[in-house]
């Protein structure tokens, strides 16, 4: 039975990055999964503290998520499960939390991984890098949710805009027996035109809101690298470690460069120098980590200023933002929704008094 288990667990180790790419493509298009996914990452400060407080008393990395993982919920339970398994049968830590993938996204997941690794590597103390992990998660979600609460009204009117024309002209074609025999003779021009313009709003208010939600910045970059060298990582290794597990942080161009300049062997401060070209926010952490290492000043609590101060520059703009889409939604309403509806509410009757 044991051989069975460990079988099944190997066979899981082996399918774990093409089935976590499955997944994901299922995430994207079942709601229900992703309503798991949002109730996996509202789970995941617990499981970080849950995990801070088994590795303080003594456990190892294997036995605590293996106590953990019966008192989460299911969605959250049945990686964690995984990963103590995989790491009974040898498996590294980073080897392990990819069982997470899929279910956590990799910006979120990536501060805890980088701990968790760091100390299963050179041991310490934990506690109070789980706790800056799981502060940082919640902070994440709360401002995520303010965004989402902020842009609710613009999304929903959007929908209702867009759905109009398609529901008015269902209301006619059953009230008025002769309104599809009118669109679909002479009017056959004015529904070619009512579908493009609804297709072109559509495209032009998703853009809209789309600009609008919430992507990995340079905010979600520094809390990860504050944690790693909460966790005794250099800046260079906690950067690395972190581009390696957040896909979205990845695509960052600031985040790639440094990398880049500083795997290539160019110097600190000309790897950094070109990273505070890019912007001012770059420029003041540019300077923050030439002046730590320079004079030897804790980097770890002046990145924690700096990116506090970018989360709440990031509430703001989240705040003008909401407060910018009614008048944006004017233009796509102005230009393509209402002459579709002009289109389908008044053509064919106007069609049907000119024959």
């Amino acid at each position: 039975m044991l051989l069975a288990a460990a079988g099944v667990t190997l066979m899981v180790l082996l399918d774990e990055r093409r089935g976590a790419a499955v997944l994901a493509a299922a995430v994207r298009l079942d709601p229900r999964a992703r309503s798991g996914m949002r109730e996996c990452r509202l789970a995941l400060p617990g499981l970080v503290d849950a995990v801070a407080a088994a590795l303080s008393s003594g456990l190892s990395v294997q036995l605590a998520l293996s106590e953990v993982a019966p008192t989460l919920p299911r969605a959250l339970a049945a990686p964690t499960e995984r990963a103590a398994a995989s790491m009974m049968l040898g498996a590294s830590v980073d080897e392990a939390v990819g069982a997470y993938a899929g279910v956590v996204a990799g910006e979120d997941l990536a501060p805890f991984a980088i701990v968790l690794g760091a100390f299963a590597r050179s041991g310490g103390k934990i506690g109070r890098s789980l706790a800056r992990v799981a502060t940082l998660l919640r902070g994440r979600i709360a401002l995520e949710d303010e965004r989402n609460a902020l842009t609710a009204q613009g999304r929903v009117s959007a929908i209702v805009l867009v759905a109009l024309a398609p529901l008015g002209g269902m209301f006619f074609a059953v009230m008025t027996p002769e309104y599809l025999a009118v669109m679909f003779d002479r009017g056959r021009f004015l529904l070619v035109v009512a579908v493009t313009l609804e297709i072109v709003g559509g495209l032009w208010l998703w853009r809209i809101l789309r600009l609008s939600s919430p992507s990995a910045d340079l905010a979600t970059l520094l809390d990860a690298v504050i944690v790693g060298l909460e966790a005794g990582l250099t800046f260079e290794l906690a950067l690395a470690a972190l581009v390696t597990r957040a896909p979205m942080v990845a695509r960052l161009p600031e985040a790639r460069r440094l990398l880049a300049d500083l795997a290539l062997g160019r110097g600190a401060s000309e790897a950094f120098a070109a990273f505070g070209s890019a912007g001012p926010t770059e420029a003041r952490v540019a300077a923050l980590v030439r002046a730590a290492t320079r004079f030897g000043s804790p980097l770890a609590s002046l990145l924690v200023t700096q990116a506090d101060a970018l989360r709440t520059s990031d509430r703001r703009r989240a705040e003008a933002q909401a407060r910018r889409l009614p008048v944006l939604m004017l233009f796509p309403l102005a230009v393509c929704i209402l002459p579709a509806l002009l289109c389908v509410f008044l053509g064919p009757p106007l069609l049907s008094l000119l024959a």
